[in-house]
């Protein structure tokens, strides 16, 4: 809901917000069994973070682009 909001209000300066799930990583904290390197996270998010539009501000994107669903 964060995200939302400061889409709606930034939208006006031309600022993109969105919220960003990083997948189950292979962490620590996500353990091995993980099915996403970190590698892979980190370039899905960097790739879709350089494609943004103002359109896309304020939804929420897996790592890989996709579009998930509020």
């Amino acid at each position: 809901m964060i995200a939302k909001n400061i889409a709606v209000d930034l939208k006006p300066r031309g600022v993109i917000a969105v919220a960003l799930h990083p997948g189950w990583v292979r962490t620590r904290m996500g353990g091995e069994s993980a099915p996403v390197s970190i590698d892979e996270s980190v370039t899905g998010q960097q790739r879709l973070l350089a494609n943004l539009t103002l359109d896309e501000s304020g939804k929420f994107f897996n790592y890989d682009g996709t579009e998930i669903p509020w």
